[in-house]
């Protein structure tokens, strides 16, 4: 009680954190103020009480300190001179990179100021010789002195270089002097006087680079363990690399703790130091920009800018080279003639103006070359790569003005129309156009502009006026063009050193929109037909120029910005269809790096807000890979792969990565982070057909199936692409890609052509080919198809982007979950199934019509979705369920089962509350269980969840009061939550309560207990995950169960996961009872950093909860379906049996040398020379399961012959077994256990036994390649349970129900108990036993043996029998002993013992090898224990044999025991059938003829030789039944009214026929 007295160790509280309690004990006795209520929550370090004590001395209080602290100087002096503040700067910039805090700040402008300093090389220089001046030679020294002496003097009194190259020198010539003997010495006495003028030999600027390389070097070589890369796998690869120096690992980890002040280091030496010249620093930019996590967005991104930098000044360098007539001279002298040499340029500027670069960036900044000649082609460059394929050719004029250049030229302005000839409410479009013109001015004062302008315009009108004979142009027409280039370093708008940011970009171009806005001028160019003007700005080295484009305004009279293009050129700008964003506000535009992307992100207006990103670029081709076009290569790599693919694709290709780098480059920066992508391309140059195709697969197309074709090739194509930037589309949020193109063709397919392509999964995408066409009721040109049909068909191709719908935001949901959404897994599903045909049948490809996977969804019969309600199959679009499970039946064509097999699929919804279950899931989930077990189908879970729903009743969190102690003073605590009668009466139901009445009159409903009005609160969940905890363990027992893990899974889905047994994890995903906060919570500290550490594949592999593990879902699904390839299509089916293609004759090339091999012997393996040596299974059929866990045993499933079988074998090597540390007890560590192979541990023994009972629910025929010695039985063993697991070995194999192999292989054994375990009498029905010719088997080694049963003194009467000098010693002893001579016999006695010594070891040898005859395989075949001796080499054509003949015998005996009853004994049924085969005509009662399988195989293949036999079976069985009726008086009663039931559940047809053949037997 609170103010009570307790005693010293009394509990004075408990705290309970998630399902643990700890009582707090007090530490001495007096009075207890607590400071908390009950109930309370808390936070770790809050105060729980006060303690007044009895005895106040007991304890010494602290008292806060009053006074002042000294002030602290720094922690070591710095003198003031150059060089001793710039080592201690460089000193603290070292610190802050290990990860501790200095004031960056102050570090960097000292380091700045020190470096910049002309004093600070002398200093150096004459700090490091005062220290060695007493150790170099006198004449070395002499002349050093001296010539520094004459440089030190003038450097006083002016900036005179430090003199490095001669120092240098002078150093290099002592060297050469140095005998050789001296010379290693006087090298290593002078490296830090070389040292120093080696890094000074550039300058001052060199030396500062060699620093920041330095500084830069260090932080990479810490921070690039880290990148993309969780923390605690660093860690742990760390420890394991330095385990011997474990605080290197502190000191990594402790640096990289700093991450964010060293972030901020480097960015300021990026700004101060690289900025100049970013070039000498671009190894290191490069190792910068691959940083991948958010620690580093910021860096990452302003080395990208870096680099960007130095590749635009390259650029712009090689393009003067490449449009400059020097570099004619020298290839063809001076001599070339001009047409060639003007040809030759024109070539170049057509390179230019296909190369995907940022050429128009690099030739504004050109603009104002010196060379005039120079600058004209570059100005005709621009305008050509501008206005491409629209400029009439020849059309580019130049003209000096007194104010700067200006360039006119002609232009085809583009319409759509419809085709002539088509008659139909939408018609094909196609291109025309019309004549306009275009202007640029290149000024470098913004003073001239007026003049210029109208100068310009005359001159503009003037030549097309000359161009169009038939008449002038239409001036009402404003489709004319105007380019304003503003140019030169001194120019008014270049004043303001800016880094680009738009405020200040925006000051530049107010001053220009304030001279367009003046009436005279604007009227002027406004008359003259110009629609647009484009305002360049060109910038400093290295900066991108800026764009603006103005607009006029009808309703201003003034021409006005258009946002949305800026940074735009307005030719083509109009071709990025931007106007499709206009719906969204606050667009914020980020160009790519090399100007070729236009990244746009917005936020969806529908709440909950998501970032979005609209990606448009266009696509430009070279046509050829020489020249401009190849300078690309430095930044995509051409693949293999892109040399396959046609010239459309390798565009789309390139600009597809192009725009990836870009998303990567942003992942981490949270302003233009996107979370949904949609990129647009749109191809410039008409297509032909034969650039769809690559030219490998060119063939003739028919001109009336040209549409047919065009669609299919652009459909392969959109999927061959995807295959290849899919998954990384995905993960970078890439939901869409749309493709726009021209075709050019004599036939029908000619016009525009689009193909929109959604990334549903990464590897499964949906195509869909649009046409553009005419809607001639609205007049718009829409998306429109001759064939197909797709979700834009019939939208206005300028129709704006909508918000996301419910799918896509359900699918980005699941996508933030590191999962996919649970309606696209069939999407899945059927692409895995293509890659199964397509490994087992190489080349297979799918055409349209055939359908490999056919899906239906099942839900709830009614609304009521309650226990026990029916499913029923239900046709809906995707994201319409209303609870968290969904379910199909998959009907698939698979390799195995080309006519098709079904399966079960069901699926958490992540997206719908989280993925948890509640009643409704859990009831749903139960009749998919029951379902499964009643069809006995094959039941897949995939899971991703949160565990059983947490709820509260939301109507009365609403409206509950509460009953304070002291209503004055809350603080006091509360008594009870209650209800006023209003809210009572209005949610009374969802409350238990009772009324209290006040004595202020006041009536109050306090709440006993909170039912709530919607069901799944709570313990009812609790109460459904029971059920289906239950129901799933049951449908591992009757049905084959597998659970793939596909996004995190809790509670009650971890558990399902074990429950089902069979399981594959997603190495992203955990499985975990309880999330990583809740036990840092619980353990008071953060302990554990994410679930993975708890349940990832780390923990669940290695424990054998977890059979495979998988990178994505597209693998997880096709080890799903690899999975289902070696199990029957139903309970009691038949084996998928499908044409081997390692043929099962071949003979076993893989043979063990010194020990067995457990997965070479099943596989097979590759020689030293490469070259594949067969094991006993069929190549690449070997899929090994549980590998992670009880690694001395090998499981999983294989094919003999195309035979499905489980296999366990052994490991003979030592394995170690790690067991982690827990980070959660301070005092665990990692333990490191070896296990010796060839031996049974705990662990081992039971992988075994649930590996025999997983193959037996599989209905698998099972090899044991068994070479175990036998058990370990330490006692740790013993308590860790090798018994039990021993045991249950046995216990599974006795039930068992399909053929067992054992076979003891090639330098294998088998002894001990491990032979017991596995011995054939176990289920002598089932397992026959073989031993390879050199294996062996007994009860102990023989070393054990001889220590039984050829102990010493066997030993030395083997010597005394077989030694013939030993029995002549003894002869020779027994004659002394008759003759009583003593000395002799002393002599003989020890000359015997002598032999006897001498002999042991080679008598031990003896017995040993005497032990081991008792071994061979051939005792075991004499001794009738296995079936037979069988040869390595033919093992595999013996076993597929032997194995097809058992499995043709257990079909046989199924039927017999399915028509005679249970009561009929498996080696009964065996019996009868040798028995009818025997007396068969094939077999003509030869008793040799049950072994000729080919015999026995026509015969059971052909029922009309037993299946009378059969029938009389069935007959018996009937008769019995009928005969045990008969024996009970109630049951005969009730025989009538049972017939007459069955007879109701027959078809009529049936009902007829039986009912007559009852007459005809009752008479």
């Amino acid at each position: 009680m609170d103010d009570s007295h307790i005693d010293a160790d009394t509990p004075y509280a408990e705290v309970e954190v998630m399902k643990m309690c700890m009582p707090l004990l007090s530490p001495a006795s007096g009075f207890i103020h607590f400071k908390m209520s009950e109930g309370q929550a808390m936070q770790a370090g809050e105060l729980i009480a006060r303690l007044d004590l009895d005895d106040p001395s007991a304890v010494r209080k602290a008292e806060p300190f009053h006074g002042s602290f000294p002030v602290l100087g720094p922690p070591t002096a710095i003198a003031g001179k150059v060089h001793q503040k710039c080592a201690a700067s460089l000193n603290a910039a070292r610190m802050i990179l290990a990860g501790y805090e200095h004031n960056i700040d102050d570090v960097m402008q000292n380091l700045l100021n020190c470096l910049d300093s002309p004093e600070l090389p002398f200093l150096q220089w004459q700090e490091c010789l005062s220290v060695l001046a007493t150790r170099l030679p006198k004449d070395l020294k002499n002349e050093l002195e001296s010539k520094y002496k004459e440089f030190e003097r003038t450097s006083s009194s002016q900036n005179v270089d430090f003199p490095a190259k001669l120092l240098k020198g002078i150093l290099e010539a002592h060297l050469s002097c140095c005998p050789d003997k001296e010379k290693g010495a006087q090298e290593r006495l002078v490296e830090p006087l070389m040292s120093l003028v080696k890094s000074y030999e550039g300058g001052r600027e060199s030396h500062a680079r060699g620093i920041v390389q330095s500084l830069f070097e260090e932080y990479l070589s810490v921070e690039e363990l880290f990148s993309d890369n969780i923390q605690a796998d660093v860690i742990e690869r760390l420890r394991l690399q330095y385990k011997k120096d474990l605080l290197k690992v502190v000191d990594i980890v402790l640096s990289h703790q700093g991450v964010r002040s060293k972030n901020k280091l480097i960015l300021r030496l990026m700004e101060q130091l690289v900025y100049p010249n970013p070039a000498a620093y671009r190894d290191q930019l490069i190792r910068f920009s691959v940083l991948n996590h958010t620690n580093y967005s910021e860096l990452a991104l302003k080395a990208s800018q870096l680099l960007e930098q130095t590749k635009l000044s390259e650029l712009r360098s090689s393009i003067a080279r490449s449009l400059s007539e020097l570099e004619m001279f020298t290839e063809d002298g001076e001599n070339i003639d001009t047409p060639k040499r003007k040809s030759a340029i024109n070539d170049r500027m057509e390179d230019l103006v296909s190369a995907p670069l940022a050429v128009e960036d690099a030739l504004v900044g050109l603009f104002d070359h010196s060379d005039h000649t120079l600058q004209r082609r570059v100005v005709e460059t621009y305008v050509r790569r501008l206005y491409q394929p629209y400029l009439v050719r020849g059309s580019v004029r130049m003209q000096w003005h007194r104010s700067g250049l200006i360039a006119t030229w002609e232009f085809l302005e583009e319409y759509v129309e419809k085709k002539n000839g088509t008659e139909s409410d939408k018609t094909l479009m196609e291109k025309h156009s019309e004549r306009k013109w275009g202007v640029m001015v290149i000024i470098k004062s913004l003073q001239f502009l007026p003049a210029i302008i109208s100068a310009a315009l005359r001159e503009a009108t003037h030549n097309l006026n000359e161009a169009l004979q038939n008449g002038p142009m239409e001036p009402a027409n404003h489709g004319n063009m105007m380019h304003i280039a503003l140019v030169g370093i001194n120019n008014q708008m270049s004043l303001l050193q800016d880094s680009g940011d738009e405020d200040q970009a925006q000051e530049r171009i107010n001053k220009l929109a304030k001279i367009l806005k003046d009436q005279e001028v604007g009227s002027t160019i406004h008359t003259a037909g110009v629609g647009v003007i484009s305002c360049i700005i060109q910038r400093d080295e290295g900066r991108a120029p800026m764009r603006h484009s103005f607009h006029w305004s009808a309703e201003k009279h003034y021409y006005e910005e258009e946002p949305l293009l800026r940074h735009l050129e307005p030719p083509l700008s109009i071709y990025l269809e931007l106007d499709k964003l206009k719906g969204y506000e606050n667009i914020r535009y980020t160009p790519s790096r090399d100007r070729q992307w236009h990244l746009y992100t917005v936020v969806d207006p529908k709440p909950p807000s998501i970032q979005r990103m609209f990606l448009r670029t266009l696509v430009r081709q070279p046509t050829t890979n020489e020249g401009f076009s190849s300078y690309q290569r430095l930044d995509v790599e051409t693949s293999r792969t892109q040399l396959d693919m046609s010239f459309t694709s390798r565009s789309i290709f390139r600009s597809l990565m192009a725009a990836m780098e870009e998303l990567e480059l942003n992942a981490h920066n949270a302003t233009v982070r996107s979370e949904h992508s949609h990129m647009y391309l749109y191809i410039i140059r008409e297509q032909r057909i034969d650039d769809l195709v690559p030219y490998t697969k060119r063939v003739n197309i028919d001109a009336g199936q040209e549409v047919t074709a065009v669609e299919a090739i652009l459909e392969e194509m959109a999927h061959e692409i995807h295959s290849s930037v899919g998954v990384r589309m995905h993960r970078l949020g890439v939901v869409e890609w749309e493709v726009k193109l021209w075709m050019a063709s004599s036939g029908l397919a000619d016009g525009a052509w689009r193909f929109v392509v959604t990334n549903v999964t990464g590897h499964t995408c949906t195509v869909h080919i649009y046409r553009e066409m005419e809607d001639s009721s609205s007049r718009k040109v829409i998306y429109g198809s001759i064939t197909a049909n797709g979700p834009q068909l019939g939208l206005p191709v300028n129709a704006h982007y909508q918000p996301l719908g419910v799918i896509d935001r359900k699918r980005l949901s699941a996508r933030k979950n590191n999962t996919t959404y649970c309606y696209d897994f069939p999407l899945a599903f059927e692409k895995a199934l293509e890659q199964s045909w397509a490994t087992q049948y190489p080349g297979f490809r799918k055409t349209k019509d055939k359908v490999l996977l056919k899906v239906t969804e099942i839900k709830f019969a009614d609304k009521e979705e309650r226990w026990g309600t029916p499913l029923v199959p239900v046709e809906r679009a995707p994201g319409l369920n209303d609870v968290g499970m969904v379910a199909w039946f998959m009907e698939m064509q698979t390799p195995e089962f080309p006519s098709g097999r079904t399966i079960l699929v069901v699926a958490n919804d992540v997206t719908f509350k989280a993925g948890s279950f509640g009643p409704r899931e859990d009831a749903f989930y139960r009749a998919v269980t029951d379902l499964a077990i009643l069809k006995k189908l094959p039941l897949i879970y995939l899971a991703a969840n949160s565990g059983a729903r947490l709820g509260v009743a939301e109507e009365v969190k609403a409206c509950f009061r509460v009953g304070w102690s002291d209503e004055s003073n809350p603080e006091n605590g509360f008594q009870y939550v209650y209800l006023t009668p209003e809210d009572y009466a209005r949610i009374g139901s969802s409350v238990i309560a009772h009324e209290l009445k006040l004595e202020s009159g006041e009536t109050r409903w306090v709440i006993d207990t909170i039912v709530g009005k919607e069901d799944g609160l709570g313990v009812e969940n609790l109460s459904g995950s029971g059920a289906i905890a239950g129901a799933y363990s049951r449908a591992y027992k009757e049905t084959f169960t597998l659970t793939y893990v596909t996004g995190r899974t809790v509670g009650i889905g971890a558990y399902l996961a074990r429950l089902g047994m069979r399981c594959i994890q997603k190495l992203d995903q955990p499985i975990i009872l309880t999330g990583f906060s809740a036990l840092n919570k619980l353990l008071g500290r953060e302990v554990y950093s994410s679930h993975m550490q708890l349940g990832g594949p780390k923990i669940m592999a290695t424990n054998g909860v977890v059979h495979l593990t998988v990178s994505d879902d597209l693998e997880g699904v096709s080890a799903i379906l690899k999975w289902l390839s070696y199990i029957p299509s139903h309970v009691g089916g038949a084996l998928p049996i499908l044409r081997s293609l390692d043929p099962p004759e071949r003979p076993v090339e893989y043979f063990p040398e010194n020990s067995c091999d457990p997965r070479a012997a099943i596989s097979g393996a590759l020689d030293g020379s490469g070259r594949w040596l067969g094991g006993i299974f069929d190549k690449d059929s070997f899929v090994e399961t549980l590998d992670g866990w009880a690694r001395t045993v090998v499981t999983g499933r294989a094919k003999l012959g195309g035979i499905p079988v489980g296999i366990i074998a052994v490991e003979t090597q030592t394995v170690m077994q790690v067991i982690p540390a827990d980070p959660g007890q301070l005092d665990s560590h990692e333990r490191v256990v070896p296990q010796a192979g060839q031996v049974w541990f705990p662990d081992s023994a039971t992988k075994t036994a649930q590996s025999i009972l997983d193959f037996n629910k599989e209905e698998l025929p099972l090899f044991i390649l068994a070479n175990w010695r036998g058990f370990s039985g330490g006692q740790r063993d013993l308590f860790e349970g090798i018994l039990q697991a021993g045991s249950t070995i046995v216990e599974n194999l006795r039930t068992y129900k399909q053929p067992i192999f054992v076979y003891i292989p090639m330098m294998g054994e088998l002894r001990g108990g491990a032979w017991v375990v596995v011995d054939s009498r176990i289920n002598s029905d089932h397992i026959e036993m073989y031993a390879e010719r050199t294996a062996k088997g007994n009860v102990l080694e023989p070393e054990g043996m001889i220590e039984i049963k050829f102990r010493t003194k066997e030993l030395l009467e083997t010597m005394g029998r077989l030694d013939q000098k030993l029995i002549n010693l003894k002869e020779k002893l027994q004659e002394a002993k008759n003759n009583r001579i003593h000395e002799t016999i002393e002599s003989l006695q020890q000359q015997i013992k002598s032999r006897e010594k001498q002999l042991l070891p080679l008598y031990t040898q003896i017995a040993t090898r005497f032990a081991e005859l008792h071994d061979t395989s051939l005792r075991m075949a004499a001794k009738g224990v296995v079936r037979e001796v069988l040869d390595w080499g033919n093992s595999r054509s013996f076993f597929y044999k032997r194995l097809r003949r058992r499995i043709g015998e257990q079909s046989m005996i199924n039927s017999v025991k399915d028509a005679a009853g249970d009561h009929l004994s498996h080696i009964a049924a065996a019996d009868l059938i040798k028995n009818w085969y025997l007396n068969s005509d094939i077999a003509e009662g030869r008793e040799d003829a049950w072994l000729d399988d080919e015999a026995f195989f026509k015969w059971k293949d052909d029922p009309k030789y037993y299946e009378d036999k059969l029938k009389e079976l069935r007959v018996q069985k009937v008769l019995l039944q009928l005969t045990n009726i008969g024996d009970s008086v109630s049951d005969l009663q009730a025989l009538p009214q049972g017939l007459a039931a069955l007879l109701s559940k027959l078809e009529p047809s049936s009902r007829v026929k039986l009912t007559d053949e009852l007459r005809k037997v009752l008479g």
